[in-house]
């Protein structure tokens, strides 16, 4: 992965600017092109984000632990979306439970079906997770032991602001990024025109990230003919 420093310097190429140190000497106190340059691969970053809430990039794996008596918990402060069918209850040879995937259910469908039982008192393993209407999940029964449930989650990356803080896009999309960061300087030079042209590849850009890292899963159909006339 390529870090903040080398992305502002691949900007400051195309603009022939000065270049910041590599080693991240007066990297925080930039000034003038350079600090422009900084907050337009954050721009840019930023841009490429919101295009698709899943990119591949920003999936994580993480473990919540389960509170006895608490059903509701919050997502990481980075969470953007999640997987709901990867909710999966470990193994604790300690708490001598079952492993399993968890049910995903709505919460319309978890007040209907699960919640009457979880408010009479009903604890245990864990065998449903729902969606709240705000950051939370919560799972069903209400857990009765430290239960760990890992699950995957798509996060919402913070600005880079340290020299050497990675970008969480792959490098082979650098492009893209110096791209999107053109359009920032050139707007900010008043230089619509070559704004729009930066706009075009930073445009096909994406979409070629979309076909590279969304590309459709190809299925295998059998031509066997299991009976003869």
């Amino acid at each position: 992965m390529t870090n903040f420093v080398q992305l502002a310097n691949k900007v400051l190429v195309r603009l022939n600017e000065v270049t910041l140190d590599t080693a991240g000497d007066g990297f925080g106190t930039a000034r003038g092109p350079q600090a422009l340059a900084k907050a337009a691969v954050n721009n840019s970053v930023r841009l490429i984000v919101q295009e698709a809430q899943e990119w591949p990039f920003l999936k994580t794996t993480t473990t919540q632990v389960l509170t006895p008596g608490i059903r509701e918990y919050d997502y990481p402060s980075n969470w953007s979306s999640s997987d709901t069918d990867t909710f999966y209850l470990k193994y604790d040879a300690s708490l001598n439970n079952a492993p399993r995937v968890l049910t995903p259910l709505t919460y319309e469908g978890y007040t209907k079906e699960q919640r009457p039982l979880d408010d009479t008192g009903r604890e245990g393993a864990p065998e449903y997770v729902y969606q709240t209407y705000g950051s939370k999940f919560g799972v069903s029964p209400t857990p009765d032991q430290a239960y760990e449930v890992e699950y995957v989650y798509w996060s919402y990356p913070q600005d880079m602001t340290l020299y050497d803080d990675t970008c969480i896009i792959p490098s082979r999309f650098d492009h893209i990024v110096v791209d999107g960061a053109m359009i920032y300087m050139m707007r900010f030079r008043s230089n619509d025109q070559s704004a729009a042209i930066h706009q075009q590849s930073f445009d096909e850009g994406i979409k070629a990230m979309r076909r590279v890292l969304f590309d459709d899963i190809h299925t295998l159909r059998s031509t066997v003919i299991s009976g003869r006339a």
